[in-house]
């Protein structure tokens, strides 16, 4: 290994910049962002949503609407803020999901529902389809592996994301402590809920193959459909690249 690659690997052959992400998880609450008191974007005056409480609840219900209208300019009202996407945390979220996305070579869309099992990481996930009331997914550690469960109820769409949501968790319970913790009725896990929702779509969405795809397409509800995303995550993913 070069002297390159050793400055950039920490014990067990993991890059510096995940065991940082697993640190900054470890060692936060799941309620707020785990660098808040040192992030330099907050210092700075950068639009903080740890300081909005309110937002997380706002975000999660666009994220999960399915029914938003893209022809009708006045359908989509939401206010997007610097962070997330800007923040460390969310950049060291997208670093790994990119590490995924350029290990299994993803030059087109969609990107595959097995990504994650086909990189190797040891971790045998199990999918289960069953109708669920409450919830668009959940996990269960059975022996050794997981069951990700996906609301039958759901959009092929919405369940892709959903998939990629639970596995941003399981990788969470793998390699960060204490786990992610989930409580219905409860604040707690907000922003871990956040992590993995940005997670989940930014495998599913590749910045690179946006950004080549959306200047033929120009119409989110088409790229929707192209990348198999939900509308609502494919507006904020343009949102984020400032394509739209």
């Amino acid at each position: 290994m070069s002297a390159e690659g050793k400055k950039d690997t920490a014990r067990g052959n993991i890059p510096r910049w995940e065991a940082e992400l697993w640190s900054y998880l470890s060692r936060g609450d799941g309620i707020r962002c785990p660098i808040y008191q040192s992030c330099q974007l907050r210092l700075q005056g950068v639009w903080c949503i740890s300081d909005h409480e309110d937002h997380f609840e706002a975000m999660g219900e666009f994220v999960d609407n399915d029914d938003l209208d893209f022809a009708d300019p006045t359908g989509v009202r939401f206010k997007f803020p610097d962070c997330p996407g800007s923040g460390r945390v969310f950049e060291l979220v997208y670093r790994l999901a990119n590490r995924y996305q350029v290990k299994a070579g993803i030059d087109r869309p969609p990107v595959p529902a097995d990504l994650i099992t086909r990189a190797g990481d040891n971790l045998p996930i199990e999918v289960r389809r069953l109708p669920l009331r409450a919830y668009h997914g959940a996990i269960w550690r059975l022996n050794d592996s997981w069951v990700v469960q996906l609301n039958s109820n759901d959009k092929p769409d919405r369940q892709r994301f959903t998939l990629y949501h639970e596995i941003f968790h399981i990788l969470a319970h793998c390699k960060a402590t204490p786990v992610f913790k989930k409580a219905a009725c409860s604040r707690e896990g907000s922003f871990n809920e956040l992590l993995a929702d940005h997670f989940a779509a930014v495998m599913l969405i590749p910045s690179e193959l946006v950004r080549k795809t959306w200047p033929e397409v120009k119409d989110i509800s088409k790229m929707a459909t192209i990348f198999e995303v939900p509308g609502s995550v494919m507006w904020l993913g343009l949102k984020r690249m400032r394509l739209i």
